[in-house]
């Protein structure tokens, strides 16, 4: 279709149900019922399943600012999904669209790519776009693997690796023991969040672990980042205060991270002749503490990931952050970018996978850490390069760290400790 994006579009998951207390909700079932062919009406159980289908990709369409969407039309992607609405019913539904034309395919399936659905202006599902939705039940895979973007938990899963019989097995036997066992483990604890500054005691929380495929098409799946993610639960807002009064076991929590984790890892990487400086922050040593810290932090951060810092001007990712602004407007990108390379020259002429591959190393260290902690009946948590643990216990964190560094034969981080 003219003026869209067709590499674009909003992922539809499978996990949405109409308000039936919402004034919409009878128009909306009488819209659907216009699109059932006359003589292949479900009973009611089929119609249910498939009008919750019809919700899950009318929610994808009205999301996007093009009205374009995409979801699990095979059977691969929607058996690793799991999803609560099943194949055949949200497939008919897509159909029956199409014969409608309430919707219009604007591309074809491809290898590692999905079709591609356009509401276009006169479909009735416009109409609709105010409709009030709920979530069903439904959790995470406990292990995924996704096709590299920088938005890991919204990059599209690599089907095609994860379906593959010796890959399948080898997910099954080696990675997804380790994210169930590490889920049992929490249970013995009680964890307390405040998502709006009020306790919720229900959550017993869970991970799942996210994987970039690196080795392309055609060839032996090649895992890098790996980082944990939550599976059944958000954290708080940290900038309310909120995550902070996260309570363990009935106690207060304190925060115990790896500073600077992407250049400490690559400090003990064999593949670089590198030290880190003597000094009490990285992102301030010498002439960096001529500059904001957290522009400095974000565009190392830009460099480990591929980001040149040779290039003439402001990288497009660092103008996109408004939080840096004031920062980028009182400095000079090629001032800024010098002070980085004189302090951290090894970031010049890094391959290209160097970030994703250090992310694999921070997310096997956290998970051996959390393993160090729960092994010993003390509850914990984590994000990314970060420990949460009742104060009491930030000491065995801080132990954790160093004994999960160790066994890679690295040597102890430099830990920063937050929290009451």
């Amino acid at each position: 279709m003219d003026g869209i994006d067709q590499s674009l579009g909003t992922y539809a998951d499978l996990r949405w149900e109409a308000n039936s207390n919402d004034s919409r909700f009878r128009r909306a079932r009488g819209y659907f019922d216009t699109i059932i062919p006359s003589d292949n009406r479900p009973r009611a159980d089929a119609y249910e399943k498939r009008f919750r289908a019809f919700v899950s990709l009318l929610r994808a369409a009205i999301r996007d600012k093009d009205w374009v969407f995409y979801s699990d039309f095979n059977g691969s992607s929607h058996n690793i999904n799991k999803w609560p609405i099943n194949l055949r019913a949200v497939s008919d539904v897509r159909d029956w669209l199409l014969v409608a034309k309430w919707i219009v395919e604007t591309s074809k399936r491809q290898r590692n790519r999905s079709a591609r659905y356009y509401v276009p202006p006169k479909s009735k599902l416009r109409e609709l776009e105010k409709l009030q939705m709920k979530k069903l039940p439904w959790d995470k895979p406990l292990v995924s693997v996704r096709r590299g973007r920088a938005d890991l938990v919204r990059s599209p899963l690599d089907v095609e690796a994860m379906a593959k019989p010796e890959n399948k097995a080898f997910i099954k036997k080696n990675l997804t023991p380790q994210i169930e066992d590490l889920n049992d483990k929490l249970l013995s604890h009680a964890f307390t969040f405040f998502p709006f500054g009020k306790p919720d005691e229900e959550i017993c929380p869970e991970y799942c672990r996210i994987y970039t495929n690196s080795g392309g098409l055609n060839r032996k799946m090649i895992l890098s980042h790996g980082r944990l993610y939550p599976r059944n639960f958000q954290f708080p807002s940290k900038q309310d205060g909120f995550r902070q009064m996260t309570l363990i076991d009935g106690q207060p929590t304190v925060e115990v991270d790896v500073h600077a984790s992407s250049l400490t890892l690559l400090s003990n990487s064999c593949n670089y002749d590198f030290s880190l400086p003597a000094t009490a922050d990285y992102y301030q040593h010498g002439p960096l503490a001529n500059y904001d810290r957290a522009l400095i932090k974000t565009l190392v951060q830009s460099a480990i990931n591929g980001v040149s810092l040779t290039q003439s001007k402001w990288p497009k990712s660092v103008l996109a952050e408004n939080k840096l602004a004031m920062a980028v407007a009182k400095a000079e990108w090629k001032d800024v970018a010098g002070a980085i390379l004189q302090v951290y020259p090894v970031l010049e002429n890094l391959p290209k996978n160097t970030g994703v591959e250090l992310m694999l190393v921070e997310s096997d260290i956290i998970l051996k850490a959390m393993n160090y902690l729960l092994d010993r009946g003390i509850g914990c948590l984590s994000i990314h390069d970060c420990l949460i643990v009742s104060g009491s216990n930030a000491g065995e964190a801080q132990d954790a760290f160093n004994k999960a560094y160790n066994a890679k034969g690295y040597n102890p981080p430099m830990l920063t400790l937050k929290g009451p």
